[in-house]
């Protein structure tokens, strides 16, 4: 189950964005709750309902954008809508929206293979106070852990242990088994940190890792290795990529492909295979060359249809040249049941390869999605703006626009967790708890920026009232790089390289971090 707490606005735009997928027939107004005579008139419609959304916010008027949207989704039909229903009261209620008297509509979406629900109300109560949301996802993740019976401490405790029981002889081999099960690891001091959803869940001294390596039975892992290869070169013949190839080999064989280095290049690999507790260099089953070589794009494609997708792809962009690639995929997949992939390839339904997209096009596509995803930072002034096209490597500060007004609920959080932080951390754990909140730190010239991942956020630290000096102290201590260089972690580094993505089934970046509300609905990738 996944709860995705989508961006707020001023006017209840979700309520038209839900309103239009029930006008289109994929989605159903489930549950109107609270709305007085409106819903008894039957008067419903996408202007009452907003309306009636702004009026009743208005009690409060400090809240510049009242609206709460969120999408609550499960895997395929795992859950019924009634169900999902259920659910959604349980989470409102944790969340501090359960009181009576809230205002409240659900709607059911039947646009995807997975059953979701999308949730819009307002942020203030019925007494006209404002719902707290401070840590608000977090506090999103703890709520749904604790529904759905979940203790992620327990979890990572019991899947350390599980991989304490693989055969394996360096550190790098024991987290590429963690990072087959869900979870990311990184190296502090004499210590692995593990973390998932951006939380560190437990750490491990690497002595105590050290204990458990050890080595296959030599004739038995030359064995399997062999079966390996066999089984790899079988399933390459019927895949197109790498990470085609993963996926059919974890769900017949139990076994996980993880790459080291960059998405696009790695300069390695490993094979964690679950079902004999085992994990092999991948260069000793197959090479990485042999891996990542596939078949010329010339030779797959092949299908009657591929001109005339190619010129309607150029028109769209002759259209509009800011398009994005979720924006064309989506007219490509209305029109002919097609998508562009991020290798440039588009494919149908059954992913067959049908033609391959220009590399001009392709970068096209790849630079508007990050033009739109660094536009949902809003930056206030031309500095803010610099920063975040530095950042986000955009070449032309203007296809950035000023935003007329700060948004100051997102600052303030900001600013409220940056100090939360600060006043809970040790001084050489700071930088390092601001990185697990997705919180990034840059200095430019003089000046001291916080960059928010998750909310997609940007200030000034210098214009706040936060207390610098421990930042300051650890950033000079710890950043050796040129001055304006940003070392980015992680996923965040990954989606800013210039052979990024911008593929919809790629961009987890996107999720809860700005107005992408289909791309929810198209969820394909389910953490537990």
């Amino acid at each position: 189950m996944i709860a995705t707490i989508l961006r707020s606005s001023t006017r209840f735009n979700a309520v038209e964005y839900n309103e239009k997928k029930v006008t289109q027939g994929t989605a159903e107004l489930l549950e109107i709750k609270n709305f007085d005579l409106l819903q008894n008139t039957g008067n419903v419609n996408s202007s009452s309902l907003q309306d009636y959304l702004i009026k009743y916010s208005a009690k409060n008027d400090n809240i510049q954008k009242p609206q709460f949207h969120l999408a609550i989704s499960c895997k395929k039909d795992e859950y019924d809508y009634d169900e999902l229903i259920e659910f959604a009261h349980k989470y409102l209620k944790e969340m501090g929206y359960g009181e009576e008297g809230q205002p409240l509509l659900i709607y059911g979406h039947y646009d995807t293979n997975n059953h979701h629900i999308h949730i819009v109300t307002s942020r203030i109560d019925p007494q006209g106070k404002k719902i707290g949301h401070d840590n608000e996802r977090l506090r999103s993740q703890a709520v749904i852990n604790k529904l759905m019976g979940l203790n992620p401490q327990y979890e990572v405790k019991k899947a350390i242990q599980e991989s304490f029981a693989y055969s394996f002889d360096t550190l790098g081999q024991f987290q590429a088994i963690l990072e087959s099960c869900g979870y990311e690891s990184f190296n502090d001091a004499d210590m692995i940190c593990i973390k998932k959803g951006g939380v560190v869940l437990d750490t491990i001294h690497l002595d105590e890792i050290s204990k458990h390596f050890k080595v296959s039975n030599k004739e038995k892992s030359e064995k399997r290795r062999k079966h390996l290869k066999a089984i790899f070169l079988k399933y390459k013949k019927i895949t197109s990529n790498k990470e085609e190839l993963d996926r059919v080999l974890k769900k017949k064989f139990g076994v996980d492909l993880i790459f080291i280095g960059k998405k696009d290049s790695p300069y390695g690999y490993l094979v964690v295979d679950h079902k004999e507790k085992a994990v092999y260099k991948g260069g000793d089953v197959l090479s990485l060359k042999e891996v990542l070589t596939y078949p010329q794009k010339k030779q797959v494609i092949d299908n009657n249809n591929k001109d005339v997708i190619l010129k309607t792809l150029n028109s769209l962009l002759e259209v509009n040249n800011k398009s994005t690639m979720r924006e064309v995929n989506k007219s490509l997949w209305h029109k002919f049941g097609v998508n562009i992939y991020s290798d440039g390839v588009i494919r149908d339904k059954r992913k067959r390869a049908i033609a391959q997209v220009e590399q001009r096009i392709l970068d096209t596509l790849n630079y508007n999605a990050k033009v739109h995803w660094i536009k949902g930072f809003n930056p206030s002034t031309m500095q803010e703006r610099a920063i975040l096209c530095q950042f986000g490597h955009i070449d032309n500060e203007e296809d950035i626009e000023i935003a007329p007004e700060i948004n100051r609920e997102k600052t303030n959080a900001l600013i409220n967790n940056i100090k939360e932080v600060i006043d809970t951390s040790e001084k050489d754990e700071i930088y390092k708890n601001l990185k697990a909140a997705k919180i990034i730190i840059i200095r430019k010239e003089q000046e001291l920026y916080a960059l928010d991942m998750e909310t997609s956020t940007i200030v000034n630290l210098r214009e706040t009232d936060i207390v610098l000096s421990k930042i300051e102290v650890y950033h000079n201590r710890h950043n050796n790089q040129k001055e304006n260089q940003v070392n980015i972690p992680g996923q965040w580094g990954k989606i800013l390289s210039s052979t990024s993505s911008a593929h919809h089934s790629n961009r987890e970046w996107e999720v809860g971090g700005n107005s992408n509300w289909d791309y929810v609905d198209d969820e394909r990738k389910y953490k537990r």
